[in-house]
């Protein structure tokens, strides 16, 4: 029986961007992304999902991206619990 083909994965760095709440360059451990509403009364369209032209969150007009590398800088900024799941097992249960 012949072996399998070993899984080889891509190596990804770590992000570094300037962190909103310290203001120095730090690894990103936390994004916060504000999508604005969209206009369907004419305005802004809602783009349609097509899996061969995958548009990224940061390309739509209007949208703003902050990144934090602490969870403290992060809640202080946009509330207290903001970034922490407050799920339970049971929320899964089906």
């Amino acid at each position: 029986m012949p072996r399998g083909r070993k899984q080889t994965r891509p190596i990804v760095t770590p992000i570094r961007r300037k962190c909103e709440d310290t203001g120095t360059v730090k690894q990103v451990n936390y994004k916060y992304f504000y999508i604005p509403p969209f206009d369907t009364q004419g305005g802004t369209k809602i783009p349609t999902y097509n899996p061969n032209n995958e548009r990224k969150r940061e390309d739509i007009p209007g949208v703003e991206v902050k990144y934090y590398h602490t969870i403290e800088g992060a809640e202080e900024a946009h509330g207290e619990g903001s970034f922490i799941s407050n799920y339970t097992e049971d929320d899964f249960v089906r």
